[in-house]
């Protein structure tokens, strides 16, 4: 088995929401309360209606793009929202839609690499061919513009589920090149060090992880078993006792503050 599974599952679901944040617009978005909904509904196991509310996010989209059909956050949002209701192939083809509308867009191009992960990994089938589907929307992304660190961070998202870790490490390297902040990069390294066995490199990139967000949840149980592995024992119960109050917020504080992170 694969060890990347669990951290590069925990990293798609941040991918995700850190795209939706770049698509959310300066207006408030009124398909948003929906897909919340929609989500405490899945977690809650009432799926029915979970489905209703993305069906009614996914009408104001339709709406949307009736009105505009160019409009790249609809597009790319609504293909999100029928993932979320099984329907695959009209996802795909909405996302291509985007890209063809703005093919000199680098951002079109790095989401449409972020959403072809999710449908790969819910919709397993089929997973090879959405991996390499991704793998060249992300290359087109750095074509388009060398220096996009999410476009590197996706790329090595996609080698890790690949297996292809030393490509992974080394586009993480070149996503932290241009952006020594990106958190979010830091932490994909750590948790890719610490699956790969490399517990000391690990806990280095972490501490780097936890400066940008020092009460990142993923990043303090990450560096828990780090250090544990490392024996250091006491340490790893500090950060493992801080991760669980970190976590002390529950369902609502996963589910975004009302600008955009609600996937």
């Amino acid at each position: 088995m694969d060890t990347t599974n669990g951290w590069m599952r925990a990293a798609l679901i941040l991918a995700i929401m850190a795209g939706l944040c770049i698509l959310a617009t300066a207006r408030e978005d009124p398909a948003d309360q929906w897909i919340k909904e929609g989500y405490k509904l899945k977690w809650s196991g009432s799926f029915e209606e979970s489905n209703k509310s993305f069906e009614k996010a996914l009408e104001i989209y339709n709406e949307d793009l009736m009105a505009n059909p160019g409009d790249l956050n609809a597009l790319e949002n609504r293909s999100l929202v029928l993932l979320n209701l099984g329907r695959v192939e009209e996802a795909v083809s909405t996302l291509d839609k985007a890209t063809e509308n703005d093919s000199k867009n680098p951002l079109a191009w790095s989401n449409k690499g972020f959403t072809l992960i999710t449908m790969a990994e819910r919709y397993p089938i089929d997973a090879a061919n959405m991996y390499n589907k991704s793998l060249q929307a992300f290359e087109r992304s750095l074509d388009l513009d060398p220096d996009n660190a999410e476009a590197w961070r996706g790329q090595a998202l996609v080698y890790s589920y690949l297996g292809s870790h030393d490509k992974a490490l080394t586009a993480l390297d070149r996503a932290i090149e241009l952006n020594p902040l990106y958190g979010q990069a830091w932490l994909d390294k750590g948790n890719l060090l610490l699956n790969t066995g490399r517990a000391d490199e690990s806990l280095q990139a972490l501490n780097r992880a936890l400066m940008t967000d020092p009460n990142n949840l993923e990043a303090l149980s990450a560096k828990a078993e780090a250090l544990s592995i490392l024996g250091r024992y006491d340490e790893s119960a500090a950060a493992f006792d801080r991760a669980m109050g970190t976590n002390s917020g529950g369902l609502e504080s996963s589910l975004g503050n009302g600008n955009g992170d609600w996937l």
